[in-house]
This record gives structure tokens, sequence and C-alpha cells, in this order.
């Protein structure tokens, strides 16, 4: 089995990456699913520490915990500190027991987390910061502020940034599906990865 580590900053276009691994049989694990269970999990320690405003009803409100954390780095650090040792656990479990010839890691935190450590290879999606925010605005409807928020809250999400000795693989994402289509075809066969057999 080959573990890719997926990441890049929000909005960046690591799900339509993923998804296209995914339509060629690759397993993909999305860490940020992960966390949205974690955090309900994890919802009576969220609630004491960042106060009954971030609660709704047996969930969390993430829009709520988004504005207290994303506003406050030292708040983010220790949000992260409650979610990410299950995150992690998860994912080592999910590795463990897949069946797959190839596993994607669809994390934008994969160096901080640590999961760097669990993948063989690793791929940063590059995207203009205009354009990730137009999509982060369609998407979630966030304003500039909170959009910036968001993306100074990811400074070491970087290339330079990634605690590995592995080549990083950069793939640039703009408009054209043809040619991002063609990024992961092309990769496959760079890494011998055999898509046709993994249908």
């Amino acid at each position: 089995m080959v573990v890719i580590g997926l990441t890049g900053k929000v909005c960046a276009g690591k799900n339509q990456y993923a998804d296209l691994f995914a339509q060629r049989g690759v397993q993909v694990i999305d860490v940020d699913d992960l966390g949205h269970r974690v955090l309900i999990e994890q919802r009576e320690a969220v609630i004491a520490r960042f106060g009954v405003e971030v609660a709704d009803g047996r969930a969390i409100d993430r829009t709520a915990l988004g504005k207290i954390v994303f506003s406050d780095g030292q708040k983010l650090k220790e949000l992260e500190a409650i979610l990410h040792p299950a995150m992690v656990e998860e994912c080592k479990n999910l590795i463990q027991t897949s069946e797959a010839k190839a596993v994607i890691l669809n994390a934008a935190l994969l160096s901080r987390m640590g999961l760097v450590d669990l993948c063989d290879r690793v791929i940063f999606i590059k995207a203009p910061l205009l354009l990730r925010y137009r999509r982060c605005k369609r998407r979630q409807g966030l304003s500039w502020s909170a959009f910036w928020g968001r993306n100074s809250a990811q400074k070491d999400i970087a290339v330079s940034q990634i605690k590995t000795t592995m080549e990083v693989k950069v793939f640039h994402n703009g408009r054209c599906r043809r040619i991002i289509h063609r990024q992961v075809a092309n990769y496959c066969d760079t890494i011998g990865l055999d898509i046709s057999a993994l249908r």
C-alpha cells in the first residue's frame, strides 16, 4: 500500500483532486470529515473551554466556534489539542485496516498534525489567493476578513514547512479541469500506480 498525503491551504482544491483519485479507486480519508465527527464526540470538552455560545443542540455551532478560534491563535491551538489526538488515531486505524492499494490522506494540517509521518508521498495543492477567496465566499459565504483569518491561521501550510525528507509534488490548481485531470493521471503514471487495476 502507498499512502499519499494531500495538503494545501483553504479552498486550494484538495477535495477536487481527492475526488479524482477516488474515481480511480484510491481510498480517500477526509481528515476534515473525521474532525467533524470528533468535534461531536468532544462536545462537552469544547463547550467547557469555549463557552455555551458554541453549543448547538447536541452538536457544536462550527460558525460560532470558527469566529472564536480563527481570530486567536492561542485558542486555535487549544481546540486542536482537544481534537487532533483522536483524529490522528482514527487516521492510523483507517490506514492499518485498509485493504486498498493506495490511500489518500486529505488534510490541510498534514504537517501540523504529524500525519506526514504516516505518508509515503506528499502532494501540495497551490491556487491563487483571490481564486481561493472566491471559492470560499461561494461555498461558505465568508467575508474577506473571515477568509483572511482562516488563511492567516494556515501560515505553516507551505511546501517549505512540511516536515519531511520526501520530495513534495506541487500541483497548481487554476480553473482548467482538463489540466487537473491530467495532473492526477500523470502522477499515477509517475509513481507506478496502475489506476486501471484499482477500479
